[in-house]
Order: structure tokens, then C-alpha cells, then sequence
């Protein structure tokens, strides 16, 4: 959040943020619509949007991966296609990256 021009991060508020990502993640993997196996996460592209949304979720996905699936913050993630296995993205030296757009 920015107010008057510096950024202001609310330290509860990124709690309930996190919590909010881990039990979204949950659901999704419980429907079937997200699949983690290791460093790569399977998704369904069409679940994003546009190129904001999913470097969104790349980020989000890979907070949940170092919150349950205690990976570190500098580990490597790619996103692949449910179906194909064709690569659709990546989380590298903490950046995210979008390939299907």
C-alpha cells in the first residue's frame, strides 16, 4: 500500500494476506484445477487473466510454496499447462515471468 508516497506494509494485514493465499491454494489443489510436484506447478492458463494477474499468481504460488512446502525464497519454480506439460511460466532468482501471453 502507498500512502502520502512511501510505501507502507501493514504487518497484520500481510498476515491475513497469506493466510487468504494458503487456503485459496488449498482449494484450488483440492478441485483439481492446480497440481505441485516438486519445483513445478501444473496450472490450468486459463484461470489467468491477463499478464498482471498471472505474474500475480506466480508470486502467491511461490509464497505458498515457501510457507507450506518450505522451499527457500531464491529456489526456482516453473508453471506448466495442466494438460500439455508445455512450460507457461517461472519463479527465478526472485522473478516472476510469464510465457503464454
Amino acid at each position: 500500500m502507498i500512502y502520502a508516497k512511501k510505501k507502507v506494509q501493514n504487518n497484520a494485514n500481510l498476515a491475513a494476506q497469506t493466510a487468504k493465499i494458503i487456503a485459496n491454494v488449498n482449494e484450488l489443489e483440492q478441485k483439481n484445477l492446480i497440481r505441485i510436484e516438486g519445483n513445478e506447478i501444473y496450472v490450468y492458463p486459463e484461470i489467468w487473466k491477463d499478464k498482471v494477474t498471472a505474474l500475480n499468481w506466480i508470486k502467491c504460488l511461490h509464497l505458498y510454496c515457501m510457507v507450506k512446502k518450505r522451499f527457500k525464497e531464491s529456489d526456482t519454480l516453473y508453471f506448466k499447462h495442466y494438460v500439455s506439460g508445455d512450460v507457461v511460466g517461472s519463479f527465478k532468482n526472485k522473478k516472476a515471468s510469464v510465457l503464454a501471453f
